[in-house]
């Protein structure tokens, strides 16, 4: 007998139709993200996307300066524009020239920061003392990216602006600003070297004089060295013991004295001192006693015996003592600002006209 299995295939066709309907079904398609406009519009044109613009750093310049001295501060005021895009950055500088356009002087007047395409407006007081304007002819502003004013590019990070010492725009002709020559053996003389003790056990004050035997103007900071019992110390050590003292500039043949005050950076450590060495070059105490071009040596406790011998203790009023220097210069001191010339000068007695005097009765008498 034959059975019949009709419903089996049925389930068999059912099952199977599932199976592929199943496996067919479609996935559903995911958020795209928006696109830019103007991305798709650059990359059908073929443009490429720009890039940031760099920073263009151009020099500073100088507007708007007014100088005003007294006998030991000069104050400068002025305002600085940066014409470029980056921030510029440094510190601002003061020469001194001479008439050969030769620095006298140099120094710091302060911090800078000017954003790009802005300016500002800075005002700086340093200490000046009258002395440094003896043979000034013009004065040059500058600035540096640096923090060292001394030795830098006077063009590097601005326009440097030139001036008269009253202020006034110095003359189209005057000579280019420069440095004057390292300092060469034999070309400055270093004598007269006196060492006191002050008012107090550690002020110690020390006289010497410069005579400059060259041809040439000659800048060189003078530093005093002192030396223990042990000299063969570190440098760290011998540090302690050093002093800058000031930064001096004499014209050809000038001679010249100076009396400082020497400041040990602790002043307990002058009872380690035996001798001393006072020595001039370009760098002061940074560079190396034994290669300065002018050095000299001498021993404390004799220097002071030969200070109380010949009475030379002196107060610090005598540092300016003008019978003591041999002045470098003999030009005549500028006078005075008032604003006025020559065409103002006036006769008291003819803009406050006197009464004629009374006639002497005794005088009258003996004429008749």
């Amino acid at each position: 007998m034959m059975r019949s299995d009709w419903p089996v295939r049925i389930l068999c066709v059912l099952l199977l139709c599932g199976a592929v309907v199943s496996g067919c079904k479609k996935e559903q398609p995911q958020a795209s993200a928006p696109v830019d406009a103007g991305v798709v519009a650059m990359a059908q044109a073929g443009v490429p996307e720009p890039k940031p613009v760099a920073k263009v750093a151009k020099p500073l310049k100088f507007s708007g300066v007014t100088l005003k001295r007294d006998p030991h501060f000069v104050n400068v005021t002025y305002t600085l524009t940066n014409p470029g895009t980056a921030q510029g950055r440094g510190e601002s500088c003061l020469a001194l020239l001479d008439e050969m356009g030769f620095v006298t002087y140099e120094r710091n007047l302060g911090s800078i920061t000017v954003k790009g395409g802005t300016d500002d407006v800075f005002n700086d007081n340093i200490s000046l003392p009258e002395e440094n304007w003896d043979s000034v002819l013009t004065v040059l502003l500058y600035t540096v990216r640096g923090s060292r004013c001394e030795g830098a590019d006077f063009q590097a990070a601005s326009e440097p602006l030139r001036l008269r010492a009253t202020g006034e725009p110095a003359s189209a002709d005057a000579p280019a600003p420069r440095r004057p020559g390292r300092l060469e053996p034999g070309e400055m003389e270093l004598s007269g070297v006196k060492l006191w003790q002050g008012g107090e056990g550690d002020e110690y004050q020390l006289r010497y004089t410069l005579k400059n035997v060259s041809r040439r103007r000659i800048n060189a900071q003078v530093c005093v060295q002192g030396y223990a019992e042990d000299e063969d110390v570190s440098e760290d050590r011998a540090s302690v013991l050093a002093d800058d003292l000031s930064m001096h500039s004499l014209a050809a043949g000038a001679t010249k004295t100076f009396t400082e005050r020497v400041e040990l950076a602790d002043s307990q450590r002058w009872d380690e001192v035996v001798a001393l060495d006072v020595f001039l070059d370009a760098r002061g105490c940074e560079s190396k006693p034994e290669k300065a071009p002018v050095r000299l040596r001498f021993d404390k406790l004799a220097a002071l015996k030969a200070s109380d011998e010949d009475g030379s203790q002196l107060g610090e009023s005598d540092a300016d003592d003008p019978d003591e220097e041999a002045e470098e210069s003999t030009a005549e001191p500028a006078e005075e600002e008032t604003g006025m010339d020559e065409s103002d000068a006036y006769d008291p007695e003819v803009e406050f006209p006197q009464p004629p005097p009374e006639p002497d009765d005794a005088s009258e008498e003996t004429a008749d």
